[in-house]
C-alpha cells in the first residue's frame, strides 16, 4: 500500500454517538474514566457530547456551556470534540473563544435545507478559534453536483475536516467512494475528507477499510465507537479498526484501554439494551428509513415480513424522510388489519 499511516487521523465518538443508547447517562465519573483511558491509545480527538440548549443534569453527557466540558475532562491532554447541530438554538455566540478551557473540534451537523446558516456559523466558530468539522448529514442526498458544491461551498472557510455522514447507515462501498472522491477532488488544501458510519447494513467496517485503503490527495478522518456502541445498529467498531490500522499501516495504537473501557463501562449498558444488526434496522437501511422508526414500532411486535411492508408502504406512498410517528402509527394499524 502506498498510503502512509499519518494520513489517517481517527475520532472516538463512544460518549457522543453510544448516548443514544443510554440518553447519554453514562455517570460522570465514568465518561471521565473513558476520556482518560482512551486518551492513551494514540487517538486523535475523543467527542465528548452534544452541547445545546437543554437542562444540564449531573452524570448526563449533555452540556450547555463549555465551562460544564472543562469542569469534567480537563485538564487533559488529548484533543477533545464536542458536536452542535445547526437549527436547534444554540447561538454561537456562546461558546467562548477557544483556550486550554474549552473542546479543541467542534462538529456542525449540517441539514441540506439550512447551508446558508451553517456557513455562518462554522465561519464564526472559526473565528472564534475551533477546529471545524463540517456534517454533511444524510449525504445521500445530495447529487453529484450538489455535493461538489456542498465541498466547494464549505472549503471556502477553510474547515478542519468535511465529513461524508451515512446517518441512515445505507451507503455501500461504490457509493461511498463515489462521494469521497467528489470531496476530494473539490476540497481545499489542508481539509481532512471525513466519514462517519452507520452499521445498519453492517458496512461500516469494509466501507472504513475502502476509504484506508485508497489513495487521496487530502487526509482522511474516521469516526468509531468501543464496541460499536452507537444510535441504530450502532457504529463502526474503534477497536476494529485500531487493529486493522496497526496490522495494515503500522500505525502504532495502543488497543489495550478500549478493552478495559469495554469491560468496565460499555458492556454492561450492552447486556441493558442491545445494540447491533437486526433486520429491522437493515429494513430501514434498506428503504431510507430513519432507524428511529425500528425503536418506535417495538410496542407494535410486528413481524420481520409487517416490517419489511410498513417500509416500503412508506416508500410507495412518497412520505418524507422527517421521522413522523402519526403517519407511521397508521400505517401500521392499516397492516396489522389486514
Amino acid at each position: 500500500m502506498n498510503m502512509t499511516t499519518n494520513r489517517i487521523k481517527v475520532l472516538d465518538c463512544t460518549l457522543r454517538d453510544g448516548g443514544y443508547v443510554n440518553d447519554w447517562k453514562f455517570g460522570d465519573a465514568n465518561a471521565k474514566a473513558i476520556v482518560d483511558e482512551l486518551s492513551s491509545t494514540g487517538i486523535d480527538y475523543i467527542e465528548v457530547g452534544f452541547i445545546k440548549l437543554c437542562d444540564y443534569e449531573k452524570d448526563k453527557i449533555q452540556f450547555n456551556q463549555m465551562s460544564q466540558v472543562a469542569n469534567l475532562f480537563k485538564p487533559i491532554k488529548q484533543k477533545l470534540s464536542l458536536i452542535v447541530e445547526v437549527g436547534y438554538g444554540y447561538p454561537v455566540e456562546l461558546f467562548p473563544r477557544h483556550s486550554e478551557d474549552t473542546v479543541d473540534l467542534v462538529r456542525v451537523i449540517m441539514w441540506k435545507r439550512m447551508l446558508k446558516e451553517g456557513l455562518e456559523y462554522c465561519k464564526q466558530l472559526i473565528e472564534k478559534g475551533y477546529e471545524v468539522g463540517v456534517q454533511a448529514t444524510r449525504t445521500e442526498q445530495y447529487s453529484d453536483e450538489e455535493f461538489a458544491d456542498f465541498v466547494r461551498m464549505f472549503s471556502s472557510i477553510n474547515p478542519k475536516g468535511i465529513y461524508i455522514v451515512d446517518t441512515f447507515g445505507l451507503l455501500d462501498k461504490k457509493a461511498l467512494l463515489r462521494y469521497a472522491e467528489i470531496a476530494d477532488a473539490n476540497m481545499g488544501e489542508g481539509i481532512c475528507l471525513g466519514y462517519h458510519a452507520h452499521n445498519n447494513m453492517q458496512q461500516a467496517f469494509s466501507n472504513a477499510v475502502a476509504m484506508s485503503e485508497h489513495i487521496w490527495s487530502h487526509d482522511i478522518m474516521l469516526d468509531a465507537s468501543v464496541f460499536g456502541m452507537g444510535r441504530g445498529a450502532g457504529n463502526l467498531c474503534l477497536e476494529l479498526l485500531l487493529n486493522y490500522l496497526n496490522t495494515n499501516f503500522q500505525a502504532g495504537y495502543d488497543i489495550n484501554p478500549i478493552y478495559n473501557v469495554a469491560e468496565k463501562y460499555i458492556i454492561p449498558f450492552f447486556n441493558d439494551t442491545p445494540w447491533g444488526y437486526s433486520l429491522p434496522y437493515q429494513l430501514s437501511a434498506l428503504n431510507g428509513r430513519n432507524p428511529s422508526y425500528v425503536d418506535y414500532i417495538q410496542k407494535y411486535k410486528l413481524s420481520i415480513p409487517q416490517t419489511k411492508e410498513l417500509f416500503e408502504t412508506m416508500n410507495s406512498k412518497n412520505v418524507g424522510i422527517t421521522f413522523d410517528t402519526e403517519m407511521c402509527d397508521e400505517l401500521i394499524n392499516k397492516i396489522i388489519a389486514h
